[in-house]
Parts: C-alpha cells; sequence; structure tokens
C-alpha cells in the first residue's frame, strides 16, 4: 500500500513537471525567434546605415564634381571603343597574316592550338585588355581620391599618376592582378564585352560537354561563386595597390583579412549598389529614348519612309550610345563603392574629409548628359537623311539593319522530296520559295549537275564519285528511292535544268563543290549563268574561296558567298566575299553587327528548329538556310516588331485625332436640326 501511494505520489510529480515543462518550450521558443528576429532587424538596420553612409560619401563626392567623372568616363569609353579595341583587333589580324592563318575557319582552327604565334598574341591581347580596364579604375581612384581631399584636379596629373601606380602591375610579385583586371571587365564594360568579345562563339560541343552532366554544371557554378567571393573580399585591393603602393600580395592579405568575415554583407551591399545605379541611369536614359521615339512616330505623321528610316537608324546609333552611358555608370558605381569601402576601412574611427575646390564655369553633369544625348539623336537623323536621299544599295540597307530577312529552301523543299532533285524544287516553287539553294559539281565528261555529295552511295547507292563517272551513266541512276518510294525513277539533274525550271520564279544560291579533278567547274557554272541571264537573280557560294576569287574574275558582277562553319579574324574583309554563308552555331551579335557594318549580309545554315530560327532573326541575320521553311515563315513578320509597333500607334492616333468623315458630319448636322425642329420625333425614334 505505502508503494503504491509513494509511486502515485512520484508519477503525481511528474506529470507536474511535464505540464510545466510543456508551458515553458513555447514561451522558451517564443523569446529565441524574438531574439532571432531582433538580430536580424539588428543587422539590417546596420546593414542600410552602412548603405546610406557610403551613399551619401558618394554622392557628395559626384556632386562635387560629377561633371568632371562624367567627362571623363565619355572621354575613356570613346578612346576604348575608338582606339583600344581597333588596336586590339589589328594586332589580332597582324598576327593572324604572319602566323600564316589570315583567318580561321573550319579547315584551320586546329592550328590556333599549336600556333606559338597565336597563343602568344592571345596571351598580350589578354594582358593588354586586362591593364586597359585597371588603368580606368586607377584614373577613377586618383580623381576620386584628389577630390576626397580636396586637392586641385589636374588631368595630365591624374593620368600621370594613375600610370606610374599601375606600372607596378608587370613586377613578378604582382602579375596576379592582371586576372582580377580581366574579372573586373565584365563588371565595368559589360556592353562593350558583350559586343566585342562575344564575337568569338563558343563551340556547341564544349556548351554541350558543360551540361551533360550535373557534377559539370556544379563544378562551373562553383567556380563561378569562388570567383564572385574572391572579388568580393578583394574590393579594397585596388585602392591599397595603387594608393599605398603595397603589393598584390600585401594589398590582398590585408583586404581579405578585413572583408572576409563580411562576405554576405558585402554581396549584398554590392548587389544593392551596382543595381540602383544600373536602375537609375537606365530609367533617365530610358526618358530620353522615349522623347526620341516620340519625335519619331512625330515625323511619321508626314512619312512612313522616314519614320522607319529614323527607327532602323536610332538603333544602329542611339542604342550603342545608350550602352555607352551604361557602362559608364557602372564603372562609376564600381569605383565609387570600392573608394568609399576603402576610405571606411582606412579611418573608420577619423572624421571624413571635406569636399571643396568647386570647379567654376563648367556646365553641369545633367547638361553635359543631355548635350551628348542631343548629338547622338542629330547623328541618327543624319544617318536616316542619308537612307532617304541616296540610293537604296544593298550595302547601305545592310549597314541600316533594312533589308528583309529571305527565307532559303535548303536543296529545294528537301523535307518534302528529296534533296537536289527536280521534285525537291517543283515543291519549292508550289510553295512559293523566294530562294533555293543548290550544290554544283562535275561529271567525267564535264557536265554541271546539281548533287551534294561527292560520292553518290548516299542517295543513289552507287559506289562511286561524280567526278569518276560520265553524265549519260549518272542520269541513270535513281535519286528519289532513298527519300521515299513515291520519288522512284527521280535523277540527278543538270544545272542547266534547275536553272531553266527556277528562271523568272525564284532566286538560287548556287553552291560550288570544287575538287582538282574539275577544274573547269567555275567556268562552266558562270557560262550557264550568263547562258539564262540569272546574274542578277543568283548568288554563287563555296567553302573554297579560291573558287570565289575565280567567279569574281570571270564576273565581277556576279554576288559572292564565303561558306564558313567558323569565322575567326579578318574575313569580314575579304574581297571576293559579298556575304557570308556562317553555320548558325558560331552566329553572334558581334559577328552580324561587323559584316553589316561593312554593307555585306549574313546567312545561316541549317536552321531546322523554330528557337534557333527565333534567335538568330533576333540577332539580325539576313538570310535563313533550311529545310523545314514552314517552321521559319510565321515568324518573319515579328521581325519588324519595333516598326509594325510604331506604325500601328502612328495610326492610332492619326485615327484618334482625325476629323470625321463628310458623310457623318452631314449625319450628325441633320440629327442635331431634327432635334431642334421636332424633339419628341428624335425621342420617339431612338
Amino acid at each position: 500500500m505505502l508503494h503504491y501511494i509513494k509511486k502515485s505520489y512520484i508519477s503525481g510529480q511528474s506529470a507536474k513537471l511535464y505540464l510545466y515543462s510543456a508551458h515553458e518550450k513555447p514561451a522558451k521558443y517564443a523569446k529565441e525567434v524574438e531574439a532571432i528576429l531582433k538580430r536580424i532587424s539588428v543587422k539590417f538596420q546596420q546593414q542600410e546605415q552602412t548603405y546610406r553612409s557610403l551613399h551619401a560619401a558618394a554622392r557628395s563626392l559626384l556632386s562635387s564634381k560629377g561633371r568632371v567623372f562624367l567627362l571623363f568616363l565619355l572621354f575613356y569609353k570613346v578612346l576604348t571603343n575608338f582606339l583600344f579595341v581597333p588596336a586590339l583587333q589589328l594586332i589580332w589580324a597582324l598576327t593572324l597574316r604572319f602566323a600564316p592563318i589570315r583567318y580561321l575557319n573550319n579547315k584551320t582552327a586546329s592550328r590556333i592550338f599549336v600556333s606559338p604565334a597565336i597563343i602568344g598574341c592571345i596571351v598580350v591581347l589578354a594582358v593588354l585588355a586586362a591593364f586597359w580596364s585597371l588603368y580606368e579604375i586607377a584614373a577613377m581612384l586618383q580623381l576620386l581620391t584628389r577630390v576626397r581631399h580636396g586637392e586641385p584636379l589636374r588631368v595630365g596629373a591624374v593620368f600621370r599618376d594613375a600610370f606610374r601606380s599601375l606600372v607596378r602591375v608587370f613586377l613578378p610579385q604582382n602579375l596576379p592582378l592582371l586576372l582580377y583586371g580581366v574579372a573586373l571587365i565584365p563588371l565595368t564594360n559589360f556592353f562593350l564585352a558583350a559586343n566585342h568579345l562575344t564575337q568569338f562563339a563558343v563551340p556547341e560541343y564544349l556548351w554541350g560537354l558543360l551540361k551533360a552532366r550535373a557534377a559539370n554544371r556544379l563544378l562551373f557554378a562553383l567556380a563561378v561563386l569562388f570567383v564572385l567571393a574572391l572579388l568580393l573580399d578583394g574590393l579594397v585591393v585596388l585602392p591599397k595597390f595603387l594608393l599605398e603602393r603595397k603589393s598584390f600580395g600585401c594589398a590582398f592579405a590585408e583586404s581579405l583579412h578585413i572583408l572576409r568575415s563580411r562576405t554576405g554583407q558585402l554581396l549584398a551591399l554590392a548587389l544593392r549598389w551596382m543595381l540602383t545605379a544600373t536602375v537609375r541611369t537606365g530609367l533617365m536614359l530610358l526618358c530620353g529614348a522615349l522623347l526620341f521615339y516620340c519625335v519619331i512616330l512625330g515625323v511619321g505623321f508626314a512619312s512612313t519612309a522616314a519614320l522607319l528610316a529614323l527607327s532602323r537608324a536610332a538603333l544602329l546609333i542611339e542604342l550603342p550610345f545608350l550602352c555607352l552611358l551604361m557602362d559608364c555608370a557602372m564603372t562609376a558605381a564600381q569605383s565609387t563603392l570600392t573608394e568609399a569601402l576603402y576610405e571606411v576601412t582606412r579611418q573608420s574611427d577619423a572624421a571624413q574629409p571635406t569636399i571643396s575646390g568647386e570647379l567654376p564655369a563648367l556646365p553641369r553633369e545633367q547638361t553635359v548628359l543631355a548635350g551628348m544625348m542631343a548629338c547622338a539623336a542629330l547623328v541618327t537623323c543624319g544617318v536616316a537623311a542619308v537612307y532617304l536621299l541616296f540610293p537604296q544599295t544593298q550595302p547601305l540597307q545592310s549597314v541600316l539593319g533594312l533589308s528583309d530577312p529571305v527565307i532559303t529552301y535548303h536543296r529545294g523543299y528537301s523535307s518534302r522530296a528529296p534533296e537536289n532533285t527536280m521534285a525537291a524544287f517543283e515543291t519549292a516553287l508550289e510553295h512559293g520559295s523566294p530562294r533555293i539553294e543548290l550544290d554544283v559539281q562535275m561529271t567525267a565528261d564535264g557536265v554541271a549537275v546539281v548533287t551534294h555529295d561527292t560520292s553518290l552511295r548516299r542517295c543513289t547507292g552507287c559506289n562511286a564519285n561524280i567526278y569518276d563517272l560520265p553524265y549519260a551513266q549518272v542520269q541513270q541512276l535513281d535519286a528519289g528511292r532513298w527519300f521515299h518510294r513515291q520519288f522512284t525513277g527521280s535523277y540527278i539533274p543538270t544545272l542547266e535544268e534547275v536553272l531553266a525550271l527556277c528562271k523568272g520564279k525564284a532566286e538560287l544560291n548556287i553552291e560550288i563543290k570544287p575538287s582538282t579533278f574539275t577544274p573547269t567547274l567555275e567556268a562552266e557554272t558562270v557560262r550557264l549563268i550568263h547562258a539564262y541571264d540569272y546574274g542578277a537573280d543568283c548568288v554563287v557560294t563555296s567553302q573554297s574561296y579560291e573558287t570565289l576569287c575565280k567567279v569574281k574574275e570571270l564576273d565581277p558582277d556576279i554576288t559572292t558567298g564565303y561558306i564558313l562553319a567558323l569565322g575567326v579574324g579578318t574575313y569580314y574583309d575579304l574581297p571576293a566575299a559579298d556575304f557570308f554563308s556562317v553555320e548558325s552555331t558560331f552566329i553572334t551579335a558581334g559577328m552580324v553587327q561587323q559584316i553589316h557594318l561593312r554593307g555585306k549580309t549574313i546567312s545561316a545554315w541549317t536552321i531546322n528548329r523554330q528557337q534557333d530560327a527565333e534567335k538568330l532573326l533576333q540577332l539580325g541575320v539576313d538570310d535563313l538556310i533550311t529545310d523545314k521553311p514552314e517552321i521559319i515563315a510565321p515568324l518573319l513578320a515579328r521581325d519588324k516588331a519595333l516598326d509594325n509597333r510604331l506604325l500601328w500607334l502612328r495610326d492610332q492616333i492619326q485615327e484618334l485625332l482625325a476629323a470625321p468623315d463628310a458623310e457623318e458630319t452631314m449625319e450628325v448636322e441633320e440629327t442635331i436640326e431634327d432635334a431642334i425642329e421636332d424633339p419628341e420625333e428624335v425621342l420617339d425614334e431612338a
């Protein structure tokens, strides 16, 4: 009995303790959550206070000498675009000339990995680009430091001191700073890098290798995060290296010691800082662009041609200028953040130096910016005037981007009929093909025939080369059964037959496939073009530049195109190439721009997916070669989206402001008169 009472008492005490702890746990958790929230709130307040103090310091610097910074950045960006980058391109071109590889294509691309001259040139170009990027930041830091300490601003002294402090980067212990400079290029020259560096397309198989496995993607993401962390932890490396003249190792160690424990805060601060600068500048530039497009819209009321010309000229002049200003804003944001953090870490307990020394008699930076945007608008109007006043030649249309994209049916309508047969060409014509691509080779007896492969095995089953058989034997081969039995009996046609079929119905893209066994192929092709008076309605293309030179010698007026799978170097200026036909994987925005600026056009092959066609149309290609034209035709109407929107908006405004028709006016007047004379009758009719 006593044992039972004792056990009951112990159980009751345990229950009380459990109930007490059960009531205490929520209160304890609530206090812990409240403490965590308070800590987060304090951190946010500290972050906000840090941002506001840095932002106020940067604004005080920029408001004092903002016009100087703006003019310097614009001057440096103009030098970069019109002097430094062309100089790098010249070095690259000279290297290829003396390598000797004048340009890299699918046949010579492998030589880039074994040519000491090319490898050395790439290293030199990377070093020069890194130094140029670092020098811009160095000059900005010199300017900001002088303004902060009230020192006089002498442009020559700023450039000289920046160069003297930066030239130490070529000492062996400081060479890693060049890698830091390369990493800074996308942050300070984003649009410049996107414009010029994207001319060198990354082979699709490399990206395929990267995306093939999740481990590869993870390693790539980790590498990017690692580089980003180093950039954040090294934010004050440049000021310590340039202003305190410390070695790179010492500067990086000190920066890492100061900022390493604050990587998360630095990331949030840097993102907010850069986004704020980008958004504010972007909104201001957007307002300027909208104002200019309102002017274009107003001009469109008087002339549709002027509206279209101004719209395209704005894309050619105004858009690159706005990108230039955005690069200026990003560089200014990067420089001010770096300088402000450096000052905070250097003298956190000291009072901030006063800012003095206003420059008199200089316009405010807003006035300078507005003036430069007005100049860009005037240049845009001048380009549009050139287009309107001068004959609309193909080179001029290419420069302005006014040429409409063309769909080229690859080897006829090769997805619905056997390629390079009369059935394929007839099907293409039935579907209204504007241009048809075909391949020309030569038989043993000198007949120009239309077939792609040198070997006849794939399309006819005959294990022989085309140049080994006479045409009488080639004509007996069945070139259609492999595609579908309904095309049994289709044969390999002659070029003359195709010219006769397509004359007056479609343009032709005649690709010549030369061989050492057919030295007269070019001459025979040109002869047939002349015989059917097809010179103005065809282009001649080839993967052999020597073939294009032969065609130009025979007839300089025939338009020729150089076919490339990969193009790097000075091929843009090849005189015997009026346009370029490039494998779609390697086409970039920079490549399209460079080709168009030379008054030439670019064709893309072979486009059989809608997403690929959309991308290439956005890049501005002039010709899409495809086996499936039905997927591309609906996209062409969307290629003029901006022009169509402007025209639609103009028409809507005109309709809104237009006076009513005479008949409608008379009806309204009669209704008013009736209402005055007999209002009850009008109400009854209503």
